[in-house]
């Protein structure tokens, strides 16, 4: 009976293992699709739209941003997709996703697969990168977008910044202005700091103007009356030579009478 029972545990595991694949190997996790990445996310937004802003901060970035921006490159005369995203986090859903806006660039141009110019942004519009892909007519816009952030302030706003961008791309001296960019405006930051500095020294000035005239009044007032004990002091002392004047005094008259 045991031997029976032993057979058949026998025929089982072999049949067992005959029903695997000889060839099959470690199972390997799916990938996410593409559409669900964040890479795959934008790109597809860009197949629709040339021009994608995130959602994510509707103060700086308010509705009719896209088209606000749309308006502007399209004075460049060439195909320029637009993206204006936050930065990738180093821990993203896509393993392979960049991490810097920079690399951006290159990656939505082979996933998108056309020629143009293509910029990624911040919010801000201060931390960027652009650069040109295939087409008869080149345009610096790698220095013209250095330029634009160079000589704007920084509180300048994504609009203004493209818009400088798309002027100095147009103007045919990106890469002068980029090397010798005019002085950047203060920011209204800068300038309400000076204010109040210069409010600062005005006040401290004041103080210790007050503080010295204070010192002075004191010190004169003193002086004076020094100089008024000293005068009395002196009119009181006789002359040098002179002999003390000595005053008489009158003897009190004798008690009874003379003898």
């Amino acid at each position: 009976m045991r031997r029976g029972w032993f057979v058949l545990l026998i025929s089982v595991l072999m049949a067992c293992r005959t029903a695997v694949p000889a060839s099959a190997g470690p199972v390997r996790a799916a990938e996410p699709p593409a559409a669900q990445t964040r890479v795959g996310f934008i790109t597809a937004q860009l197949k629709r739209d040339p021009v994608y802003v995130t959602d994510q901060v509707p103060r700086s970035l308010p509705p009719g941003t896209a088209g606000r921006i749309k308006a502007l490159v399209a004075r460049l005369g060439v195909p320029t997709y637009v993206v204006v995203t936050l930065r990738p986090r180093p821990l993203d859903d896509d393993s392979r996703a960049p991490d810097e806006l920079e690399s951006l660039v290159p990656v939505l141009h082979d996933r998108l697969g056309k020629d143009g110019v293509y910029l990624v942004t911040d919010p801000s519009g201060a931390l960027g990168e652009v650069q040109q892909f295939g087409g008869t007519r080149r345009i610096d816009v790698e220095h013209a977008y250095q330029a634009a952030t160079a000589e704007m302030p920084y509180e300048a706003g994504l609009l203004r910044i493209l818009g400088r961008f798309v002027e100095i791309a147009l103007s045919g001296h990106a890469r002068e202005r980029a090397l010798h960019p005019s002085p950047r405006p203060e920011s209204a930051t800068r300038r309400e700091l000076d204010a109040y500095d210069r409010g600062n020294h005005r006040a401290a000035v004041k103080n210790t103007t007050a503080l010295w005239i204070g010192a002075g009044l004191g010190g004169l007032i003193v002086l004076g009356l020094l100089t008024g004990r000293r005068i009395r002091r002196g009119r009181r002392r006789p002359a040098p030579g002179a002999r003390p004047v000595r005053k008489d005094r009158k003897r009190p008259a004798a008690r009874g009478g003379t003898r």
